[in-house]
C-alpha cells in the first residue's frame, strides 16, 4: 500500500493511503478533494495522484500556486518513486511507494570444499552487536537527514520570500531614481528596509537557537520588560491597525530573570499574535499575574485570530503556521528560553476564535530595601 505522508504544514504526520485499484485521488483545501490539506495557499482541488501502467503519477489540477515534485514544477503528470517530495502551497508530502519484494534465487548446488572452522562465541556476539549498532545508527542517520531536509526546505521558502521582496523594492527604487520620482523611491526604500530587518531577525534567530548561552539571572521589573517589548511591536501593530491591550499585575515587582532573553520570549509571542489577527479587526491582549498557589509568574498573550488547527508541532524548530511567510524559529526560541528558566509554555486555540499562549516561570521576587524596612 502506497502512502502520502505530510512532513511540513498544519497536518504534519498525517498519512493518506493510496489504492492502486481505485480512481485517482485529489489533494486540495475544500470540496472536491479526497485528501484535505488545511493550508490557505492550497487550491480547493490542487493536485491529483493516480496509478497507471504499474506506476504512480502526480499531476497538477490547475492550481493557483502550482504543484512541485522535488521542487520541480509539475506541468504534466510525472512518475513518482519512493522518497519523492510533493509540495502543494506550503504543505510538503512524502511519497512512500509500495515496498519492493525481495527476489531470492535458489542456491547453486556446488560440492562443498572441506574447510576447518574455529568457533569463537565471543567474536560471534561482538559481530552481532556491531551489526545491530550499525543498523540503529543507520536508522538514526536517515531520520536526521530527513529532519535536516525538512528544515532546509522550510528555511529556503522563508528566505526566498524575503529575497523576492528585496528584489521588488530594489527595482522600484532603481526605476524611481532614474525618473526622479522621490515619493515612489521612498516607498521602494520602505520595502527594502522592512525586509532587510527580516533578514537581520532571521540571522539573529538562527544564532539564538543554535548557540548555547549561559543564563544571566538578574533583578528586573518584569512589567516594564513587557511594556518595552510591546513598544517595539507597536509600529507593526499600527501598520495593521491592530489593537494591543496590556493587563499587568502591578503587585509584580523585581524578579530574577535573564532580561535580554526573556524579552525575546515576549517579543516573539506578541509579534506572532499581531501577525495572526485580521488587519483592522485584530485584538491582542498581553497580561501578567502571580499564581500564588503554585508560586509562578504568569505571562499570557491572547488574540482573536483564526486559531491554530494543529498544536502538536507548534514549538518544533522550522515548523511555521504562517505558510511560506514564516521560517519557524520564533516559538522554538520561546520554548528554549522558557525551559532554561525552568518554566513551561503552552498554547490553547479554538479555530475561528483565537489563540492563547501561556508562559509560567518560577516566581523569584527580589526584596528591595523599601520592602525590608
Amino acid at each position: 500500500m502506497a502512502l502520502l505522508r505530510v512532513i511540513t504544514g498544519t497536518r504534519r504526520n498525517t498519512s493518506f493511503e493510496l489504492d492502486k485499484n481505485g480512481r485517482g485521488r485529489f489533494l486540495g483545501r475544500g470540496e472536491g478533494a479526497d485528501f484535505v490539506l488545511a493550508d490557505k495557499s492550497v487550491s480547493r482541488r490542487h493536485a491529483e495522484v493516480f496509478f497507471r501502467d504499474e506506476q504512480w503519477f502526480i499531476g497538477d489540477a490547475n492550481s493557483s500556486n502550482g504543484t512541485f515534485l522535488n521542487e520541480q514544477r509539475v506541468t504534466e503528470p510525472l512518475p513518482l518513486k519512493n522518497g519523492d517530495q510533493i509540495r502543494c502551497g506550503a504543505t510538503v508530502l512524502l511519497f512512500e511507494g509500495d515496498p519492493t519484494p525481495w527476489i531470492l534465487e535458489p542456491p547453486k548446488e556446488e560440492k562443498p570444499a572441506a574447510v576447518e572452522l574455529e568457533f569463537d562465541p565471543g567474536e560471534t556476539m561482538v559481530a552481532v552487536a556491531f551489526d545491530n549498532l550499525q543498523s540503529k545508527q543507520s536508522l538514526q542517520q536517515r531520520q536526521r537527514f530527513l529532519q535536516a531536509g525538512q528544515a532546509a526546505l522550510n528555511l529556503s521558502h522563508g528566505i526566498k520570500n524575503i529575497l523576492q521582496a528585496v528584489s521588488t523594492g530594489r527595482e522600484i527604487v532603481d526605476s524611481a531614481l532614474s525618473h526622479g520620482e522621490l515619493d515612489t523611491a521612498r516607498k521602494g526604500w520602505n520595502i527594502l528596509k522592512r525586509n532587510l530587518e527580516q533578514i537581520q531577525k532571521l540571522v539573529l534567530d538562527m544564532l539564538k537557537f543554535s548557540r548555547e548561552q549561559d543564563m544571566k539571572l538578574q533583578p528586573c521589573q518584569f512589567n516594564r520588560l513587557v511594556e518595552n517589548a510591546v513598544q517595539i511591536v507597536m509600529p507593526q501593530a499600527q501598520l495593521r491597525s491592530v489593537a494591543v491591550a496590556l493587563q499587568l499585575d502591578e503587585q509584580i515587582g523585581l524578579v530574577r530573570v535573564d532580561p535580554d532573553r526573556m524579552q525575546d520570549v515576549i517579543l516573539n509571542l506578541a509579534l506572532n499574535a499581531v501577525e495572526a489577527v485580521e488587519p483592522s479587526k485584530g485584538q491582542v491582549t498581553i497580561g501578567t499575574e502571580i499564581d500564588a498557589e503554585r508560586n509562578r509568574l504568569v505571562l499570557r498573550v491572547s488574540d482573536n485570530g483564526p486559531g491554530i488547527d494543529d498544536l502538536s508541532s507548534l514549538f518544533e524548530p522550522f515548523h511555521s503556521t504562517k505558510g511560506q511567510m514564516g521560517v519557524g524559529l520564533g516559538l522554538a526560541i520561546v520554548r528554549k528560553v522558557v525551559v532554561q528558566h525552568k518554566g513551561t509554555v503552552d498554547a490553547q486555540s479554538i479555530p475561528g476564535q483565537g489563540s492563547v499562549f501561556t508562559v509560567r516561570l518560577p516566581y523569584l521576587p527580589v526584596e528591595t530595601p523599601a520592602a525590608l524596612a
